[in-house]
């Protein structure tokens, strides 16, 4: 086999987890078949100290296989099929997780900073975020129509409302009033929110949501962007006008309503 060949099955072997010795462990055993200690040390120059180690944590890994040959232990390479499909079953569980572990690392950042997110995908992202951040209740300026550019109906009540009251998470909102969002605010009491209304002419393209010590500014599909801000000095001052818009809004009369009207 070239030289070139052999860096190259090698370097494929360490993209499955196996270092440089391991690799060539494993390259031998694959040419030699079943193996004993002493022929793998013969075939790749390392010493029987060595080996026993590396073959104890690749048999546990399932790159190798014990068997009995003539009354001696030997050592099997597993098939690179079976390999390359526990590669593939690896991936798949890693990539199960791959959102929770960029939430857990979004969210342990303490440093002032921006993270943008894009499109419906960005959306439903933007909203774990906010569940899994452990706030007990978010503060929020909407038209209360501006995520349905984004999501259907059914998903806005199912997955944003309905996750939200099983977390048992509080949402305080600001809406201009008009014939929609007063068909919104009918639903406050199943929904776990409350509302209070702004002047019908009050423009809110963007949507604002403030939680914990992070502020969400969510726009038109047009502009098709959420800029999540991550500051303390940030979430307290726009916490500040929100109380201070809070106190100066209309409260809505109460009517039994029904769920799901929309809202967040």
């Amino acid at each position: 086999m070239r030289m070139q060949d052999a860096s190259k099955l090698i370097a494929g072997l360490q993209a499955f987890g196996l270092d440089k010795r391991e690799a060539r462990l494993y390259l031998a055993s694959l040419r030699k078949g079943p193996s004993s200690v002493l022929e793998l040390s013969r075939a790749t120059h390392l010493p029987r100290t060595t080996i026993y180690p590396l073959l104890d944590r690749l048999t546990q890994e399932g790159v190798f296989r014990t068997g009995k040959q003539k009354n001696r232990a030997v050592y099997i390479a597993e098939e690179p099929g079976v390999l390359d499909r526990r590669l593939r079953e690896r991936q798949a569980v890693f990539s199960q997780i791959t959102d929770e572990l960029s939430t857990i690392e979004e969210i342990g950042s303490s440093s002032p900073s921006i993270t943008y997110y894009e499109g419906t995908e960005g959306l439903k992202r933007l909203w774990r975020r906010i569940y899994r951040s452990g706030v007990k209740e978010y503060h929020m300026m909407t038209t209360g129509v501006g995520f349905l550019e984004y999501v259907k109906k059914p998903y806005l009540i199912k997955q944003i409302i309905g996750d939200r009251v099983k977390q048992k998470i509080m949402s305080y909102q600001l809406l201009p009033e008009n014939r929609y969002t007063k068909e919104i605010v009918a639903n406050d009491v199943n929904e776990l929110r409350e509302s209070r209304f702004l002047p019908a002419n009050i423009e809110l393209p963007a949507t604002i949501i403030l939680f914990g010590q992070e502020v969400a500014f969510v726009t038109t599909r047009k502009e098709n962007a959420m800029i999540l801000v991550t500051s303390g000095d940030i979430a307290v001052s726009l916490r500040s006008l929100f109380s201070l818009l809070w106190q100066c809004a209309k409260m809505p009369e109460r009517d039994e309503g029904v769920w799901g009207a929309g809202g967040a």
